[in-house]
């Protein structure tokens, strides 16, 4: 199953985030560890994110979305999902990683621990 992380960064703003450096977690990700592509996206809850994912979210696909805390996740981006047609499955084709309150090196290693879960 293609990997894709789907990264929302809460408009660089959220002080949850502070301590998180979203280019050098980019980085990283892209240089350290195997996935189809990742899409960082300042806001995926509203309206152009949720046309972003419209346009990218499909079937097939196992989406990793370090974001907010999980359960805000699974409300704020379950239209994003809706409008793709695609159900929002946890375990399935989605697993929410919540990056609030992390460092860069806790974001890292608990997307690192999703991205190997997933045969």
């Amino acid at each position: 199953m293609k990997k894709v992380i789907l990264m929302c960064t809460c408009s660089f703003a959220c002080p949850s985030m502070k301590d998180l450096s979203f280019p050098e977690l980019a980085e990283r990700l892209r240089m350290e560890l195997p996935h189809e592509y990742m899409v960082l996206h300042p806001r995926l809850c509203e309206a152009n994110g949720e046309n972003l994912m419209e346009d990218i979210v499909k079937e097939g696909v196992y989406y990793i979305t370090p974001a907010c805390k999980e359960e805000k996740q699974q409300k704020l981006l379950r239209d994003g999902f809706q409008r793709a047609n695609v159900p929002m499955e946890k375990g399935k084709n989605w697993k929410p990683i919540s990056v609030s309150f992390k460092n860069t090196d806790q974001a890292f290693n608990e997307i690192k621990q999703a991205l190997e879960e997933v045969e």
